[in-house]
């Protein structure tokens, strides 16, 4: 079942007309998704117009989505950027951002979908629950000791004058 909504009070409307049942989507760079946003100045909302949700935005930035072509082309014209920018090229490797942290709160999060798709007995659903709460403890552990570790920033610096 497939239900159409026209969105004819957007310039990009005319190519978004179906919502309903959606495919696998196109893979892409989550991260590039915000990166390009962030340095164009747009909000989530602005971003998603009138054509998706700024929730839906922020799941493709999670890498918990991925968008139609026609979205992705969306997201392209109003970021400048090509779609072969969140398509192509080498990923930073997870941690390379010092972006662990949300990493392993996007990984608890699709491991928390996947669980309600599944018929789990209740001890692998304890399992999966167990999992799901480390990787959050985990996220926020990583995420205090990168805010309590800094590099130093060379002669000058507090900690170089602390010897």
């Amino acid at each position: 079942m497939s239900a159409v909504i026209v969105l004819a009070s957007h310039p990009d409307s005319a190519h978004m007309k179906h919502r309903g049942r959606r495919g696998p989507g196109i893979p892409i760079i989550p991260n590039r998704i915000r990166e390009a946003r962030v340095e164009r100045g747009l909000s989530l909302a602005e971003l998603a117009g009138g054509e998706v949700s700024r929730a839906f935005i922020h799941q493709l930035e999670q890498g918990l989505a991925r968008p139609s072509l026609q979205i992705l082309e969306m997201i392209a014209r109003r970021t400048g950027k090509p779609v072969t920018y969140f398509t192509s090229g080498p990923e930073i490797p997870p941690g390379a951002t010092g972006d662990l942290p949300t990493e392993l709160v996007s990984l608890s999060k699709r491991l928390e979908r996947l669980a309600s798709t599944m018929d789990l007995s209740e001890a692998n659903r304890e399992g999966f629950r167990i999992l799901i709460n480390d990787l959050r403890h985990g996220a926020r552990m990583v995420a205090a000791a990168m805010k309590e570790h800094r590099p130093e920033q060379g002669p000058g610096s507090p900690a170089d004058m602390a010897d």
